[in-house]
């Protein structure tokens, strides 16, 4: 029997709109703008991380052959995040990330709340979360008899699909290329981030979605990852 591809979606904060300023400050969750435009009194403008619209990745279907998945471990799942995201950062020179079980939590209570339904979702948490934030999100193993089954996906596939946007980014110009997505990238390199937890929520059609949470937050409009 064939089974149908499988489609993993990513959605990251953006930062890539142009923004002109004659003072600004380190970023950090209490971090502002401060734009003078004399005579008038000071505006006060916060920076907010810019979600961008999901990317769809197609991934080849396995051998049609019906053969059931082992599912993962918590452990399996998650081993290796640094190692992920700290070997693209080593090649800017930038300092590795350090796990943080708090933004696990964190990261974790965002992916249940992504997974109430009977199939996960991916939208950002709104308002101005304290963190940054890169979600993925899979379908289910599906074959033509209708059986589901988890994708056996683990943290170094989720990391590797963020980070290869690197070749969309443009340093000189600050930019994607035109018509392509690399804020997930340059979160995971933001030079000032330095802890990172993640967490994942299979939901009941079997799809899942992964949440990263990173302190300090990146993707500052008019700022260089580094």
């Amino acid at each position: 029997m064939r089974k149908t591809p499988l489609i993993a979606m990513l959605l990251s904060i953006s930062f890539f709109a142009g923004c002109s300023v004659e003072k600004k400050e380190e970023p950090n969750s209490q971090q502002v703008i401060i734009v003078e435009k004399p005579p008038q009194k000071e505006v006060i403008i916060p920076l907010i991380p810019i979600p961008q619209p999901p990317i769809i990745i197609m991934v080849p279907a396995k051998e049609p052959k019906h053969i059931p998945q082992r599912v993962l471990t918590k452990k399996e799942r998650f081993n290796g995040t640094l190692q992920a995201h700290n070997r693209v950062r080593a090649k800017h020179h930038l300092p590795p990330l350090k796990w943080s079980n708090r933004l696990a939590n964190y990261s974790q209570q965002w992916a249940n709340q992504l997974g109430r339904s009977s199939h996960c979702q991916m939208y950002h948490r709104s308002g101005s979360p304290p963190f940054g934030e890169n979600l993925y999100r899979s379908s289910a193993l599906i074959w033509n008899d209708g059986k589901r089954e988890i994708a056996p996906i683990n943290i170094k596939e989720v990391v590797k699909a963020w980070t290869d946007e690197e070749r969309w980014y443009n340093y000189k110009t600050n930019r994607c290329q035109p018509g392509k997505k690399c804020g997930h990238y340059t979160q995971a390199v933001w030079k000032n981030t330095k802890e990172v937890g993640c967490a994942m929520k299979v939901c009941a059609d079997k799809s899942q979605t992964w949440v990263c949470s990173y302190n300090p937050a990146g993707n500052y409009v008019g700022m260089k990852p580094y």
